[in-house]
């Protein structure tokens, strides 16, 4: 599979295509013909928007994410700033709060709107359909099996007229679902159960039962209908990407707060999956806290400090073990430069004195302090031995960090919403 971007309106809106051409996974499709469907009429926008599927890893720094889900299978390199609206399930928002980005409480797969914006007809009736994942087409066979490879309104509307359906591809799953039709997740065996007990708990059901085959579904019976808000869905959508743009913070000000956040989050879908929980979602569950885990332990504990209320030494020690420890990297080394600036941002040095002898703490802080400029190159030359503090001092001369009066890092988060994993 490759990536392509389609334009709609002048915005860009990446997802899925075959590599060689042939017939696109009917899922893949969705995002651009729902973003089609709700783009203000006669509006030209900008920026770039991932909705359906499991794309957020192909985000830039800036980009819109609206219903899109983490991909379970790949290590996630997450730009700051995203600008979040909605995701897939509560595991892609513990996930992205465990990177420290902003996530609203809201939850579903876009495609949920298909009724609501497209004129769907009845298929060919059958008791049972049976799609499996565009990855393991070969793996069921007989006449109820239908390919997710298609148009979308044409397989859509083969989902609709089933009295039954059984599938590992997610989305005739979740097109099911939208159209009422009782369903049940079979194993996928070769995708990740991440996006099914994404959506799945993002939609009341974080403690479905996957059956291991067509024969098993058909014993089990269906799972619970979808418990979803779709009004709130609809109305996250980016119309703004289509006029005035609203702006968002850079600077990693939450991030705290959102890393302890997104470990309550993990918390309350583990004790809603259930002590009995099935290997795959305990795969998924899993699968979510390494996700968070492989962040540079050195940046989590700078970004933290530099957004938990400590005081200017403590963040300016753990500004100088990120440079010590991490390998230079553009994108972090400047969001770690973002939120150092807000940091140290209108405040005075500690000790001037302690600063030009380069003593202990104040050494840090100079280092720190040459960071929040952005000169993040210059930093880990003084911290490795290649330069000398005095370099560091020069350059804080010439320009300082942008003098806006600091926030105050003890601001009370906004009061926290009860969730429904289960309905």
């Amino acid at each position: 599979m490759g990536f392509a971007d389609d334009d709609i309106r002048g915005v860009t809106v990446p997802h899925w295509v075959p590599d060689d051409g042939g017939s696109a996974n009917f899922g893949d499709e969705i995002g651009p013909m729902l973003v089609r469907a709700l783009a203000p009429e006669g509006a030209v926008g900008a920026g770039r928007l991932l909705s359906v599927g499991s794309v957020i890893h192909f985000g830039g720094r800036g980009d819109v994410v609206w219903g899109a889900g983490i991909n379970g299978k790949v290590r996630q390199t997450l730009q700051q700033p995203l600008d979040v609206r909605a995701v897939r399930g509560p595991l892609t928002g513990a996930v992205l709060q465990g990177h420290g980005l902003e996530v609203p409480e809201v939850f579903g797969d876009p495609a949920l709107l298909m009724p609501r914006l497209f004129d769907v007809p009845l298929g060919t009736r059958r008791d049972v359909l049976v799609m499996p994942n565009l990855n393991e087409l070969g793996r069921v066979t007989g006449e109820r099996v239908v390919s997710p490879l298609g148009d979308p309104i044409a397989i859509a509307a083969e989902i609709r007229a089933a009295g039954f359906v059984v599938a590992s591809s997610l989305h005739a799953l979740v097109i099911a679902d939208a159209f009422g039709v009782p369903a049940r997740p079979l194993v996928p065996g070769a995708e990740h159960a991440f996006k099914y007990l994404d959506y799945y708990a993002g939609t009341g059901r974080a403690d479905v039962r996957f059956a291991g085959t067509v024969e098993e579904a058909l014993d089990l019976g269906p799972i619970a209908p979808a418990d979803v808000d779709l009004d709130a869905i609809e109305a996250a959508f980016p119309r703004d990407l289509w006029g005035a743009r609203r702006e968002n913070d850079e600077t990693s000000r939450n991030y705290d707060a959102l890393r302890r956040e997104s470990a309550r989050g993990f918390g309350e879908l583990a004790l809603a999956v259930g002590r009995d929980a099935a290997d795959p979602a305990a795969h998924a569950l899993l699968r979510a806290q390494q996700l968070v885990a492989e962040q540079p332990a050195a940046l989590a504990a700078a970004l933290e400090r530099a957004s938990d209320g400590s005081g200017a030494a403590e963040v300016a020690s753990a500004a100088v073990a990120f440079l010590r420890e991490v390998p230079a990297h553009g994108a972090m080394d400047q969001r770690l430069a973002r939120a150092l600036k807000r940091r140290f941002a209108g405040a005075g040095a500690s000790n001037d004195a302690g600063m030009a002898r380069g003593e202990g703490a104040a050494r840090d802080e100079v280092i720190a302090r040459v960071v929040a400029t952005g000169k993040v190159s210059l930093a880990r030359a003084i911290v490795e031995g290649r330069e000398d503090l005095s370099a560091g001092l020069a350059h804080l001369g010439e320009g300082r960090p942008d003098p806006r009066p600091a926030e105050d890092p003890a601001e009370a988060p906004e009061p926290r919403k009860r969730r429904r994993w289960l309905r």
